[in-house]
């Protein structure tokens, strides 16, 4: 979820000044197609579990539940970023006065071999994500040159095939590619966490040691 609060953050402190040469031509192109998992009929009862549990943390990010999400979350990560910061920066970014989130998809890419560590097992997991955005404040990006600026700003961030902005009905659309790690320790249920440069400086603080040295 840290992907899509830093994804949001972008529109307030993108620079609204006109861009010097126009972006390229904006078009919309697919993800790369997720890739196909193992046949399910042989998947292990925790491999099952595992995915069950991927697909309904993607489906608390569609439906943008930011308690459940933070249920879902790794619960060590709020031991070095707050847990009520965490929920009301997102509350913030989903009832924001300047854009709304039209739409919010989320897929599984891929899940990676469960491993086992210390205290428990985790696996590599990814989605691709789809995220439609309206510029709703008529005062932000208010010129085609602006909204081109936004365009390139984008684009440069990440990749212009993953970006499309449309001047006319100001709906911007990102694709993305998340990397995220899922942790089950004992019995209790799997959590998930972003596996981002971002989180990966926080890794050290927070992550078991025998994880670290496998990711």
């Amino acid at each position: 979820m840290k992907g899509l609060i830093l994804l949001l953050i972008t529109f307030f402190f993108i620079s609204c000044k006109s861009s010097p040469t126009p972006p390229k031509e904006q078009r919309e192109s697919p993800l790369e197609e997720p890739q196909s998992q193992e046949n399910e009929t042989i998947l292990s009862r925790e491999e099952l579990l595992l995915k069950s549990s991927f697909e309904l943390y993607l489906y608390q990010l569609k439906s943008l539940n930011s308690n459940n999400i933070i249920a879902m979350t790794y619960p060590k990560f709020f031991t070095v970023f707050s847990q009520r910061t965490y929920g009301g920066f997102l509350y913030t970014m989903i009832n924001s006065s300047n854009i709304d989130i039209l739409s919010f998809d989320a897929t599984i890419n891929k899940i990676e071999p469960i491993q086992k560590f210390s205290k428990g097992t985790f696996a590599k997991v990814s989605h691709n994500s789809i995220i439609k955005l309206y510029l709703k404040n008529p005062e932000l990006y208010n010129t085609e040159s602006s909204l081109n600026t936004l365009y390139s700003i984008l684009a440069h961030k990440y990749g212009a095939q993953n970006i499309h902005v449309d001047t006319a009905s100001r709906v911007v659309t990102i694709k993305r590619k998340e990397k995220m790690i899922a942790i089950k320790e004992g019995t209790s249920q799997w959590k998930f966490i972003g596996d981002n440069p971002t989180y990966r400086k926080l890794y050290s603080s927070f992550l078991p040691y025998d994880i670290l040295d496998k990711i």
